[in-house]
Formats: structure tokens, sequence, C-alpha cells
């Protein structure tokens, strides 16, 4: 089913949420949790968008322009700054200028944009056979 399929994952994206959130509270070392953090965020599109695309290939295309935009634009360079500039504090890193607090708020409206278009697909998709 089509629907279901959105559904699960948007759930998916939901629990990423609160995935991160624990890390932040459990894990003390900081620099450690962002990076766990911004792994979940660049495997969760990563599987989503290669299954969606072995499932129906490029049939919902806002969908996947939703998932790509916030994988290519925020949760890929947000993890390469994070890595490439291991031990320098992430409100002193910079992308192309653009200070890596700017980038994360960003990011966050990204994800929330890329979750409401998930929700919004599952719920204009019909079920298979309908």
């Amino acid at each position: 089913m089509r629907r279901k399929t959105f559904l699960q994952y948007f759930m998916a994206q939901v629990i990423v949420i609160f995935v991160v959130m624990a890390l932040f509270k459990w894990v003390e070392n900081r620099q450690i949790a962002a990076t766990l953090a911004g792994l979940l965020f660049v495997i969760l599109p990563t599987v989503q968008m290669i299954k969606e695309y072995q499932r129906a290939e490029l049939e919902e295309q806002w969908w996947f322009v939703a998932v790509l935009q916030f994988w290519t634009l925020f949760a890929l360079p947000i993890l390469w700054i994070r890595l490439t500039n291991w031990g320098v504090p992430f409100d002193q890193l910079s992308l192309i200028g653009i200070p890596g607090p700017v980038i994360h708020s960003w990011s966050s409206k990204s994800y929330t944009a890329m979750m409401i278009l998930t929700i919004w697909t599952a719920f204009k998709t019909k079920k298979a056979g309908s």
C-alpha cells in the first residue's frame, strides 16, 4: 500500500527526532552525540530514497525533492563540517561563509518541510488497487 509506505517513512522521521534528543541527553560528549545525530540524519533519507526508488522509481517527485533538499543542502554538509573540524565548537564553524548555527536553524526548517511533504504524500496517495 502506498499510503502505508509514506506513513512508515513519516514515523521513521519522527522517531529519528526522539532518538537524536535521547543522544544529546545520554551521551556526555556533545561532539559524539552530534556526530551520531548527523549520521542518523544522513542515513535515514538515504535509506528512504533508495527504498522508494526501488518501490516506485520517481513516482512521487515532490517527495523526492523534499528529501533530497534536506539531505544534500543540510544533512551531508553539516556532518561534513563537523567531521572535518573535529574539536571545534559548532558555533564557531561555517560553510561558505554561513555560520554553523544558521545552517542548523535552516536544517530544522528543511527537516520539517520534508516531514510535511512526507505526510502530505501519504494522505494524497490512495491505497494500492483503489
